[in-house]
């Protein structure tokens, strides 16, 4: 019996000396990433009277430094390409927990599939994985059921494979963040050969998912306690605007917070402002985002 606790109590002794070790993986994943943004927010880093959320709908078509130069007010997008609504709402949550709340929040709206499942929209796990030292992501990792209990007691249990790599994530050359989150592509890939699509006008309520309208929901319920302003805004696809979801959108909302592109400009029928069928190039965001802009103001002025 003796030598049977002696073992077990090495072995508890050489596990906790081994599991201490992978703390060395946890600490310095963070800063191997070229995305910092989340962190950020952890830190309470990002203050801003504006904030912009959404997939790269809102990362890569709306300029934040355009919005915070002609407004005058400090503007950040944390909109995160391939992400869903229900990352956008996690992002909301912690940018409250963790730092001044903003006067207004950009929603951008993935059009149709805000509240459908759709396999590039996801909660975006390889965003959290880099963070797990922190306890509030691990928590959120528990949640998610990507971490169990252990992971609270454990550094091994918080490791992620993605946690061993020595190598730096490297920034994207097509269309990296700026210094106000955004991510517009400036050149269009020769690959990339778009046609304008006039069939994009079906949808069904039926696919819909709850956990993506909590999430929706909760966004809306967390700027109306906090008394922030929440505007939602359609981005403009090289195609015919899907006016069924938009009507089925505007039964969760009040129209006059919404804002859609303008669909009689001829801009967003040329090619040439497109990087991809649902992403415009710097010069098309450009002109979408001052359509923001313009929708800001005239919101201010009726108050």
């Amino acid at each position: 019996m003796k030598r049977f606790l002696k073992n077990s109590l090495l072995f508890l002794l050489v596990f906790f000396v081994v599991d201490k070790g992978f703390y060395y993986f946890l600490i310095k994943a963070p800063e191997r990433e070229y995305d910092t943004r989340l962190e950020q927010i952890l830190e309470g880093k990002i203050n801003k009277d504006i904030i912009i959320l959404g997939s790269s709908r809102g990362a890569d078509n709306i300029l934040a430094g355009q919005i915070e130069k002609v407004t005058g007010q400090s503007t950040y997008n944390l909109s995160y390409p391939g992400s869903d609504i229900t990352f956008h709402n996690f992002i909301f949550k912690s940018l409250l927990k963790f730092n001044k709340k903003p006067k207004m929040i950009i929603l951008a709206i993935d059009n149709p599939f805000e509240f459908r499942f759709e396999s590039t929209l996801v909660f975006r796990l390889d965003r959290l994985y880099p963070l797990s030292k922190y306890n509030y992501i691990n928590q959120e990792l528990i949640l998610q059921k990507q971490k169990n209990l252990l992971s609270k007691f454990f550094c091994l249990a918080r490791i992620n494979r993605s946690n061993f790599s020595f190598k730096n994530i490297p920034m994207s050359l097509q269309n990296p963040i700026d210094n106000w989150g955004s991510m517009p592509f400036e050149n269009k890939s020769k690959n990339i050969k778009i046609n304008y699509n006039y069939s994009n006008k079906e949808y069904d309520s039926g696919t819909e998912i709850n956990t993506k309208l909590e999430a929706f929901r909760a966004i809306q319920i967390g700027c109306k306690e906090k008394n922030i302003d929440l505007i939602y805004v359609f981005a403009p696809s090289f195609g015919e605007f899907n006016t069924a979801f938009y009507n089925r959108f505007l039964k969760e909302v009040q129209k006059k917070n919404v804002m859609v592109y303008d669909s009689l400009n001829p801009v967003y029928k040329d090619p040439a402002y497109f990087y991809d069928e649902s992403h415009l190039l710097e010069t098309g965001a450009k002109i979408y985002t001052d359509e923001i802009i313009t929708f800001i103001k005239n919101k201010n002025q009726t108050k």
